[in-house]
């Protein structure tokens, strides 16, 4: 009977080791597969703080490969009466030591280090070292070389310049056109002989911090000239003369449309000449119009294509002529140098990539004070050759009805240029 019970009692004994080691076993197995599915997730991983690394209790299985002593006194009888942790133990951490104790003794050739090997198991709460050499490349060059720094204060705030950022953009183009034709006085079919020149700046500065605030600046100047051999009284008449500055101030409203306040002024360089005619019908100053508008703007840049369309239904406008003379034909009353109106204005601007070398881009300006209408629209097609020569065709009609004219006079008027020479932009 005394047989019976040992037998009994060590049949329960082998059971309760047998699952023992059956626990150890599936926990050794789902290590294992866990670590299988982590090398398959973090293939393409991101940290969320989401998953199993947050708990501590698993470092000593995802760290390198470490004898911890403490896995094994939990199985194994004390060697000290007070080596053995008391009181309540997690169940995560029974399985952890389990599954470590399973690979001490099945694959103990796995173990690379010891937990009292300070240098090969470092202190995960180690600071980082300071004698880091900082990266030069986030930091602006002062001067033409980089200073030297102390090996032990090589963080010195001196040694780093923040750059602020830079919401300006600058462009500049310079156009200088040439044209010669040569006509001989035998010509069967007639005519002349004629030069003409033109040249064209164009200065843009535009500020853009990215979020709210667009500042747009634009100076356009343009002089160009052709001769007249039967002309008695001028060699040389100016047929294209504009300076014109363009200043918008913008407050972003949504995704493309903008408050603005706009500010245009234009004139020109020299007197304006008829052929044959020693009269002055324009000149510096003479005259002189600026307009001053608020309103809303949108605006749409995709690639190739640049669209600026402002609606300003509150306009001031101002036309000023420095000879009296020419008073009257700028729709100004006689013996006066200026007139003020107020109406409301459209200004549009498009740059248009149609091709590889073909560009077009136009302004269309529109300005009404409800009794006078003026309507401006030009059009330049710029024909690239290569990066420096180019072919320009410039079409100009305006409308105008508050300069003087007789009854029945056309009122559009009409300026063609095609022009060929140099491009350059900076």
């Amino acid at each position: 009977m005394l047989t019976a019970s040992l037998a009994d009692a060590q049949s329960q004994r082998k059971g309760v080791q047998r699952k023992g080691e059956d626990k150890t076993e599936q926990v050794y197995k789902a290590y294992l597969d866990s670590l299988v599915a982590l090398k398959q997730r973090y293939e393409n991983w991101t940290y969320t703080g989401d998953d199993v690394l947050t708990n501590p209790y698993y470092y000593s299985l995802f760290a390198s490969p470490t004898f911890y002593a403490a896995s094994v006194h939990r199985v194994l009888p004390p060697l000290e009466n007070n080596y053995r942790p008391r009181g309540a133990v997690d169940t995560t951490l029974v399985y952890v030591s389990d599954a470590l104790n399973y690979v001490y003794t099945h694959a103990p050739w796995l173990i690379v280090h010891n937990e009292t090997d300070i240098e090969a198991v470092p202190d995960i709460r180690e600071k980082k070292p300071t004698h880091i050499k900082p990266d030069i490349s986030m930091t602006r060059k002062t001067g033409n070389t980089v200073p030297e720094q102390d090996e032990d204060n090589l963080f010195d705030a001196s040694a780093i310049v923040v750059r602020r950022p830079n919401f300006w953009t600058f462009k500049t183009t310079i156009d200088l056109k040439i044209k010669q034709n040569y006509t001989s006085e035998n010509w069967y079919r007639g005519g002349e002989s004629n030069n003409s020149w033109l040249a064209q700046v164009n200065f843009k500065a535009d500020y853009n911090n990215k979020q709210k605030i667009t500042w747009s600046n634009l100076l356009e100047t343009k002089l160009g000239f052709h001769s007249l051999k039967n002309d008695q009284y001028h060699d040389f008449i100016a047929d294209a003369d504009v300076i014109r500055f363009t200043s918008k101030l913008g407050l972003k409203a949504t995704k493309h449309w903008y408050y603005t306040v706009s500010w245009q002024s234009w004139t020109q360089f020299t007197r304006g000449f008829r052929s044959n005619n020693d009269h002055v019908y324009s000149d510096f100053m003479s005259p002189f119009e600026t307009n001053l508008s608020i309103g809303m703007e949108y605006k749409q840049n995709v690639t190739g294509f640049n669209l600026t369309a402002a609606i300003q239904p509150f306009g001031y406008n101002m036309k000023y002529v420095d000879r009296k003379g020419l008073a009257s034909a700028n729709g100004i009353d006689a013996g006066k140098h200026s007139k003020s109106t107020y109406g409301s204005n459209i200004t549009m601007r498009h740059e248009w990539n149609i091709a590889k070398n073909i560009f077009w881009k136009s302004r269309l300006y529109y300005f009404t004070n409800y009794e006078r209408v003026l309507v401006e629209w030009e059009h330049t097609f710029k024909f690239s050759i290569n990066k420096y020569l180019s072919t320009d065709l410039s079409l100009y009609p305006r409308f105008d009805d508050s300069v003087k004219h007789e009854p029945g006079d056309c009122l559009l008027q009409m300026q063609e240029m095609l022009t060929f020479g140099l491009s350059l932009t900076l």
